[in-house]
């Protein structure tokens, strides 16, 4: 009876400590990046299962992607899309093309619903590093559901956009700058510039900081990099038509003008000729803000708020184009307390609604949607904690 009673003690007290046992710092951030990529694998086959029906054909990848890359592995020019019966010609930098050129061999539906797919893998990488080292199982949780009914993710998805593709690349760029591996940093660099106008402020910001790492010299070895990278994605169309240059400018300059919701469009609208004036100053304004992002805050931090601020300088931008404003509110709603995640939800429902109500309208245009950037930036503006934040940032830096 004494050996079965210490056994017992012994028993309940092995369970005991197992019981009171904590996951080390180590365990607990691999356990939520694992549960991260769980919870938003499941969330993104449960969107992907509801809204299979949103990839609409013959929208923006037909006519920028896949007519281009299509033509171009049968040997024609990926920028006369006409026989093709594309509604826009292709406007698409050639990087998107000589890099994505595979899809030209698969089928039209086929590599429609792939885009599709692949759009969602993106957006949770997305969500996935812009947590950096506060990532969770809740916040990815929350983020996802989110970022996935955004109204501009929604519409990139029905249209087939490349915005996301640009959003990711300047993400990792930053993030393999910070590592030292620069080459593969401006690999994604060229293929972001794609869409210049969004990767205009970033590609500056990162400019600035080859700069203060090795002045000139590494400033222009950054530069380079972007060009032989771009040329190199660029060789598939030298090699299928040699003449594609011609075309390529004739269909960039053949879009069709609308109205954008940009500031310049705005200013146009309201102030006639002044409104050019008033946007040159609002972009001189908003390059000087960046400027001192780089200069006081991390590369990390400083490139999120690029991306955010890049639609205010751009003339030329869709509301699909708003998925770039998503890495500065993952990383400002994981920087902040409760409280300010409680009201950063409420003003981003406020501005769901209110897009929501903008996209029922029986004539709904897309300039309508300008103030979604000034909104969602100055979410980050008044949740953030600016002397906390630089504080920490130089902390960090020492």
């Amino acid at each position: 009876m004494g050996a079965k009673k210490v056994r017992y003690h012994s028993e309940m007290q092995t369970i005991t400590e197992r019981k009171n046992k904590k996951l080390t710092p180590e365990q607990l951030k691999l356990f939520h990046s694992y549960a991260s990529i769980l919870a938003f694998a499941l969330m993104g086959i449960l969107f992907a299962k509801l809204f299979w029906n949103l990839v609409q054909p013959r929208m923006d990848f037909y006519n920028e992607l896949w007519a281009p890359v299509y033509l171009l592995v049968h040997g024609q020019s990926p920028y006369d899309t006409t026989s093709l019966n594309t509604i826009l010609p292709a406007a698409w930098f050639p990087m998107a093309i000589g890099f994505f050129f595979p899809l030209g061999w698969l089928p039209e539906e086929t590599a429609n619903y792939g885009w599709f797919v692949f759009c969602v893998i993106e957006l949770g990488m997305v969500i996935y590093i812009a947590q950096g080292d506060k990532r969770s199982l809740y916040n990815t949780g929350i983020l996802t559901f989110l970022s996935l009914f955004f109204p501009a993710t929604l519409y990139h998805f029905f249209i087939g956009q490349i915005s996301l593709t640009v959003t990711l690349c300047l993400v990792l760029a930053v993030h393999l700058a910070q590592k030292d591996r620069h080459w593969l940093s401006t690999f994604f660099v060229a293929l972001a510039v794609s869409k210049p106008h969004l990767a205009l402020l970033t590609v500056l910001g990162l400019s600035f900081y080859y700069f203060q790492k090795g002045k000139w010299k590494g400033m222009f070895l950054f530069w380079g990099r972007i060009a032989i990278f771009a040329l190199a994605m660029c060789i598939p169309l030298f090699v299928a038509y040699p003449n594609w240059i011609p075309d390529a400018l004739h269909a960039m300059t053949q879009n069709p003008i609308w109205s954008y919701p940009s500031l310049f469009i705005l200013f146009q609208r309201y102030f006639d000729k002044w409104g050019y004036l008033l946007w040159v100053l609002t972009s001189i304004l908003t390059i000087g803000i960046n400027h001192s992002f780089w200069k006081k805050l991390s590369p990390v931090n400083a490139a999120y708020w690029s991306l955010a601020l890049a639609p205010l300088v751009s003339p030329y931008v869709g509301s699909w184009d708003f998925v770039i404003l998503l890495p500065l509110t993952i990383f400002t709603f994981v920087s902040v307390d409760w409280k300010r995640k409680v009201a950063l939800i409420i003003f981003y429902a406020i501005a769901w609604y209110q897009m929501a109500q903008i996209q029922a309208l029986e004539v709904s245009h897309n300039h309508y949607f300008w103030w979604v950037p000034l909104w969602f930036l100055g979410i980050s503006v008044l949740l953030t904690s600016w002397k906390t934040e630089i504080k920490a940032e130089q902390t960090q830096t020492k």
